[in-house]
């Protein structure tokens, strides 16, 4: 299949295991003959860009997912029993996120952000200063960048939910979640020269589902609405917004990942002329005070795809039920 040509950005917003939904968008946009030339991506979705910048294949990353689990949640016990026992402000989170920061830096070969072959952009947030951060592989107008730092520790900075994980101490910041400043970093990946840029939203349909009354699901469903409120100015400035409809999976729920992947994919594909036609125009440019462009209204509803609506792709097919991806290839990584 020909490929486009354009020069088109993906912006990947965060939310736990519901952001692996971007690998299906890549894995449909690769199918259609879109070439991705920018990525940006904050929290989850910065391990996705990240990976595929370093030079992962979609195939390769859906093989990847099913290596991740609850051993990655690394809790630290220690430290929540004393703050149970003596209580003290500290500025500490429930897990130390050294576990996913090593099982990033052995997919990457612990290589600094700066060797990354596309164009790419990974945020997190300085808690001190209020500012956006962006660990990226080139130079970006108007935002704080960092080059000299792994892959790994920029990903282990930008999924620094408040609370949950640690905050990292990065010289003199104070790093947090990317997704406290910018959810969905569209502008970035903009600014780093992306032509047209195609954000993923996999945590609007999230935000506007009912819920199960329960003081999790409340605290969970409160988590969503504030990102999604905070992504709405950020969505603005996208040519296409797509909206995976990953049901009612968790931050943490990794058995869903494969789900979440699925419905990527199926958002993506059932759109595609939609969004072939809409990187074909001319790019958006939004101003401050601007409404969202008809265009992405149009696609940010267009894109809530009934379940059964796309036949899946070869690689979604699951026999007897069993999982997309073998047991016996779940821990088999791409030789880079």
């Amino acid at each position: 299949m020909r490929r486009t040509t354009m020069e088109t950005g993906v912006a990947f917003a965060g939310g736990g295991i519901p952001g692996i939904a971007g690998v299906g968008v890549l894995i449909a946009l690769e199918e259609a003959g879109i070439k991705v030339t920018h990525v940006t991506g904050t929290s989850s979705g910065s391990m996705v860009a990240a990976l595929y910048a370093y030079g992962y294949r979609p195939e390769e990353l859906v093989r990847i997912v099913p290596r991740l689990n609850r051993r990655y949640l690394d809790f630290d016990w220690r430290s929540i029993l004393f703050k149970a026992l003596f209580w003290r402000p500290r500025l500490e989170g429930w897990m130390k996120g050294d576990r996913l920061k090593k099982l990033m830096a052995e997919l990457t070969h612990d290589k600094p952000v700066s060797s990354l072959g596309l164009p790419c952009g990974i945020v997190a947030t300085d808690l001190y200063k209020g500012e956006t951060i962006v660990f990226s592989s080139r130079k970006i107008e108007g935002y704080p960048e960092e080059q000299d730092v792994s892959i790994a520790d920029a990903v282990r900075s930008s999924f620094s939910i408040p609370v949950l994980f640690r905050p990292v101490y990065y010289g003199s910041r104070l790093l947090i979640d990317g997704g406290v400043s910018a959810n969905c970093p569209v502008r970035i990946c903009r600014a780093m020269g992306a032509k047209h840029v195609i954000a993923i939203d996999p945590i609007s349909p999230i935000a506007d589902a009912e819920i199960v009354i329960s003081s999790f699901n409340v605290l969970h469903k409160v988590v969503h609405m504030n990102l999604k409120l905070q992504m709405a100015h950020e969505l603005k400035h996208a040519d296409a917004v797509i909206l995976p409809q990953v049901g009612r999976a968790g931050v943490f729920d990794f058995r869903k990942g494969i789900d979440c992947i699925e419905a990527g994919y199926k958002a993506a594909i059932s759109r595609m002329e939609e969004l072939k036609q809409l990187l074909s125009q001319e790019p958006v440019t939004v101003g401050i005070e601007d409404d969202v462009p008809e265009a992405i209204t149009e696609t940010h509803s267009s894109s809530i795809i009934p379940g059964d609506s796309v036949e899946p792709s070869s690689w979604m097919s699951r026999p007897d039920g069993a999982a997309a991806i073998p047991a016996s290839d779940s821990e088999q990584t791409a030789d880079h």
